[in-house]
């Protein structure tokens, strides 16, 4: 983390001097453009300096604190820059703490000790404009938080007036919000408008959607219309469309115009059944008595958690409609298994198979009777043979292997592992081509491993052997080749296959499995001796000899100008959202931005060090990789490239606070430096689909859990897992909990920390103390990948981090 915030340093003494010292600095540029002002634009936040003389206490307290602030340790970060603003003689200096000191108040929702810091800097005119602006954002937010809204707008749009053409959008439309919430609309309505006039940001349907409620709510019902029915018009999505037919029906409907809003609903019903606002138009329709396809009408009330009245209007239009095409039949039956009725979802279910082969859902059907019949009814068997006879009935068709691979699945979850040995072993002969049947094969003998038939398992891994091209699978092959021969008692044998995977598919799973085998190591601890110091700055200049070599690039380009994205609208945007800690918004405009140079390795390598200096390491991650893949090289080929990119990829961030939580807990920080990368590649800010927040992808209950067993932090709040150094031992903590919980099996854990404890104990039942074969047990695809990625991350991290001679 120390070079991250080195910037820091520069942007300060362009604040306090507004001069640039270019006998020193001018290499870095190419076009002759002030090297000064160019790391200015490039700064995490700007903060001030005298003169080029040795860095004095407050600046360097400052930049410390930066570094304490982005890791979330605000206590920390306070402390260093009470003590910058005391011994700091420069106004701008003092301004630069009073404003960060504000925003770490706002995040601890101190909001008035916020507003009376920087209140005082809004008219200051001995400031800089980038921090004044900065001052009257967080004023802007601190106001909002206090409820006072004419304070709050006048603090965001100072922000516009001071650094114009920045974030006009995004300022304006948050002056409109403050407004609005406070039912002050016209002064919303000026704002919103002024937004929509301002030219940063293609998609404003949501500003138009607030415009449309606010002339709704002012009765101008007409001016609503238009509004909703642009967006509308203007949006591919089905929610959005819904939405916007639900509420321009509204308005028609306070206008006397039903025929119109009812159109408006029945357009929704008959094109967008799953978006919940289609569901309060049919109850509109319904209530007015208005007519509707009873099919649409079902459709709409199944996906609303409606069932029983789905129901109904699926019979009604089956006996309406005798010849329909078979779809309700199925939405009659998915609506009855929701209703835990699953003897009459199979019926309605057979009725589709019997009468309406050609059905969209027919093999859905299929899979759905065989799904009910073990999750349900607790008939495993039957399930299994639901599949199977699918597949001899429908041989030709192209689900049929995938029927019988996942009729072998349910064999295997009931434990029956000769019938799954079995069914699996016939694919290949029935679909010798299919990818499936290798698959297939692959599962029947690890079944006949699991059955202690050692020999007929080791003639279908050869067989798996022979059958594949695939380097991964080919290492698996041969790995569960030795394992098996292990078995058997030929340790010679054994030996050799182990040595075969190892070299398969290097940095792969299995590969790298088999060397841990060899070299008798415990699961998850490393190889060899590991050194975590690392010098980034020095390995970047070798990185830019092999830019040159490898793309031909002339001797004197320089490789950490920022010069040729300075009048790009994204990035400045993007640097402006993350100079306020708008992180998730700065980084969609950052992906932007790399996205356009995907295919341009000097200016995605300026962007990967830029990413590595502001702290936005998942880019830096993804665009070193692109520079690899521009060079034509894979994962194996990669390692050897410099070491400045693998070293970014696989990246020691957040290193204090990681390694301490590995010293408290007994962890190698390798391990935890592994988890983090596969939850949230280092991006702190993260939220996943399902809710879980943060570096360790924490979901807020458990979060709640692990806070009452810690007593820690004080004060907790749920946003509070999008903090670093309270996210890492958070995590580190559950990990810890489940390691000790399943007797130090690290797999065990692992797999606790993404599936549940429960589902953990199922499976362990089965693998017989064997973390290869309980792996290869778990039913979700997705944890099999996070404990293989897991492990591959930890093994890569090792051979990267060597303990190196100095030469």
């Amino acid at each position: 983390m120390k070079k991250i915030f080195l910037i820091t340093l520069f942007s300060l003494s362009i604040i306090l001097t507004g001069c640039s010292e270019t006998s020193s600095k001018e290499e870095l540029t190419q076009d002759g453009n002030d090297a000064v002002t160019e790391l200015a634009t490039s700064t995490f936040t700007p903060v001030p300096t005298p003169t080029p003389t040795p860095t004095p206490i407050p600046e360097v307290r400052i930049t410390l604190a930066e570094k304490f602030f982005f890791e979330g340790d605000y206590q920390s970060a306070i402390i260093e820059l009470q003590q910058a603003k005391a011994n700091a003689s420069e106004i701008n200096l003092k301004a630069a703490a009073d404003i960060r000191l504000a925003q770490i108040y706002i995040s601890e929702s101190r909001f008035s000790e916020a507003n009376n810091l920087i209140s005082i800097y809004l008219e200051d005119e001995t400031i800089d404009n980038e921090l004044k602006a900065r001052a009257h954002y967080f004023y802007g937010l601190s106001q909002d938080n206090l409820n006072n809204p004419v304070e709050s707008a006048r603090g965001y749009l100072g922000y516009s007036q001071l650094l114009p053409g920045k974030l006009d959008t995004f300022m304006l439309e948050k002056a409109g919000d403050v407004f609005y919430r406070s039912n002050l609309l016209d002064d919303a309505l000026t704002y919103y408008n002024i937004a929509l006039e301002s030219s940063q940001t293609q998609d404003t349907s949501n500003i138009k959607i607030k415009v449309g409620r606010i002339y709704a709510a002012q009765l101008d019902y007409t001016n609503a219309i238009r509004i909703f029915m642009e967006v509308h018009d203007a949006s591919p999505n089905e929610y959005v469309r819904a939405q916007m037919n639900l509420l321009a029906g509204q308005s028609y409907l306070a206008l006397g115009l039903p025929e119109q809003a009812y159109a408006r609903f029945q357009e929704s019903v008959q094109n967008y059944p799953k978006a919940f606002d289609t569901h309060s138009g049919l109850v509109a329709l319904v209530d007015a008595g208005i007519p509707v396809d009873e099919f649409n009408r079902g459709l709409t009330n199944y996906y609303a958690g409606s069932y029983g009245l789905a129901i109904n209007a699926f019979l009604r239009y089956m006996e309406q409609n005798p010849e329909h095409n078979g779809n309700s039949l199925y939405f009659t039956g998915l609506s009855y298994l929701k209703m835990d009725d699953p003897v009459n979802a199979i019926v309605y279910w057979n009725k589709l198979i019997n009468n309406y082969p050609n059905n969209i859902f027919f093999v859905d059907a299929w899979e759905d009777i065989a799904y009910t019949q073990w999750a349900y009814l607790n008939q495993y068997s039957t399930g299994a043979q639901t599949l199977l006879e699918y597949a001899n009935s429908y041989s030709g068709n192209e689900n049929a292997a995938e029927a019988i691979l996942e009729a072998g699945r349910i064999y295997e979850r009931n434990n029956q592992l000769t019938d799954a040995a079995n069914t699996w072993s016939g694919l290949i002969d029935l679909y010798p081509r299919l990818e499936i049947s290798s698959q297939g094969l692959f599962l029947s003998a690890l079944s006949n491993y699991r059955l202690s038939k050692y020999d007929q398992a080791l003639s279908q891994f050869q067989r798996y052997l022979l059958l594949t091209g695939i380097p991964e699978q080919k290492a698996s092959a041969y790995f569960w080749i030795g394992k098996t021969y292990h078995r058997l008692g030929d340790t010679q044998k054994s030996t050799a296959a182990f040595l075969e995977a190892s070299t398969q598919d290097p940095t792969g799973y299995y590969s790298e499995m088999a060397k841990e085998r060899l070299s008798g190591a415990a699961l998850l601890s490393p190889f060899n001796e590991v050194n975590l110091e690392v010098n980034l700055e020095q390995e970047r200049l070798i990185a830019e000899v092999w830019m040159r070599n490898t793309f031909s690039l002339p001797q004197d380009t320089n490789f950490i100008t920022l010069s040729p994205f300075l009048a790009n609208e994204t990035f400045i945007k993007a640097n402006a959202y993350w100079d306020l800690g708008l992180y998730t918004q700065a980084r969609n405009e950052y992906e932007t931005l790399r996205i356009i140079y995907e295919n341009d390795p000097l200016n995605l390598f300026r962007l990967t060090n830029h990413f590595i200096e502001i702290g936005l390491y998942r880019s830096a991650i993804y665009s070193s990789r692109q520079i690899l893949d521009l060079a034509n090289m894979d994962d194996f080929a990669a390692m050897n490239a410099p070491l400045w990119f693998n070293h970014i990829r696989f990246g020691l961030y957040f290193n204090e606070i990681v390694e301490n939580a590995a010293n408290e807990y007994n962890f190698e920080p390798l391990l935890l430096y592994s988890l983090i990368r596969q939850e949230s590649f280092f991006e702190g800010f993260i939220v996943s689909s399902k809710g879980a927040k943060g570096l360790m992808q924490i979901m807020p209950a458990t979060g709640d859990e692990i806070v009452d067993l810690l007593k820690w932090p004080t004060n907790y709040v749920e946003n509070d897992l999008y903090r670093p150094v309270i996210n890492i031992r958070m995590g580190a903590s559950y990990l810890s909990r489940m390691h000790t919980y399943f007797d130090g099996d690290m797999f065990a854990a692992l797999a606790a920390y993404n599936a549940g404890r429960g589902n953990v104990l199922k499976w362990l039942e089965k693998a017989d103390n064997d973390p290869d074969l309980f792996l290869e047990i778990i039913p979700y695809e997705e944890t099999r990948r996070y404990l293989r990625n897991i492990y591959t991350f930890y093994r890569i991290y090792e051979t990267l981090y060597p303990v190196r001679t100095v030469q």
